[in-house]
């Protein structure tokens, strides 16, 4: 007998979006145009991680309040290393142009 594992809700459309993204960009490469890339590989990626939910991921598993204040927190620090990362890019692009 056995018991089918519960993820969370969007578990498989993040794994879709991983390997969507990837895809588009070596699409974009092929193509000439890489800014291309990333936007043909997000839909690509988000109707894989939807058909993936919808195949394994029927009755997903209900968060608790506090792994839903966790994942707010890690959200808004990866958003905030980000947000400093392009600023600090876009400083040293300027610099050297």
């Amino acid at each position: 007998m056995t018991t089918k594992k519960q993820y969370p809700k969007g578990h498989f459309i993040g794994i879709g979006l991983a390997i969507g993204i990837p895809i588009g960009i070596s699409i974009g490469l092929a193509l000439g145009n890489i800014a291309l890339g990333p936007a043909m590989g997000l839909p690509i990626g988000f109707g894989l991680g939807v058909a993936l939910e919808k195949k394994y991921n029927q009755n997903p598993k209900k968060l608790s309040q506090t792994e839903i204040k966790r994942r707010k927190k890690y959200s808004l620090v990866c958003l905030s290393v980000g947000l400093i990362l392009f600023l600090i890019i876009l400083g040293i692009y300027h610099l050297i142009k």
